[in-house]
C-alpha cells in the first residue's frame, strides 16, 4: 500500500521517528488506531440515543450538527 503526504505531514512523520525512535509505519499505525477508537466511542455514544429521539429531532439534530461545528444548541424532549 502506497500514500502521497505533503512536505509538513513528512515533517511532522521524521520528527516523530527521530523523538519515539520507531519507524513512521508504526507512527501511522497507532495514529490510526488511535483515531478509529476516538470515532467509535463517538458513534457508540451517539447510537446510545437511536430510537430515544423523535424523527424530527434527529433529523433537527444532523443539521444543526453538519451546518456548524461550534453551535450545538438543539431542544430535545429527552
Amino acid at each position: 500500500m502506497n500514500f502521497k503526504f505533503n512536505h509538513h505531514t513528512i515533517a511532522i512523520l521524521a520528527m516523530l521517528e527521530k523523538r519515539l525512535h520507531t519507524s513512521k509505519t508504526a507512527i501511522i499505525e497507532k495514529a490510526l488506531q488511535l483515531y478509529a477508537k476516538k470515532e467509535l466511542l463517538v458513534q457508540k455514544l451517539i447510537l446510545r440515543f437511536a430510537g430515544i429521539l423523535s424523527d424530527k429531532e434527529a433529523d433537527s439534530m444532523l443539521i444543526t450538527i453538519k451546518s456548524s461545528r461550534h453551535n450545538k444548541d438543539i431542544e430535545t424532549g429527552l
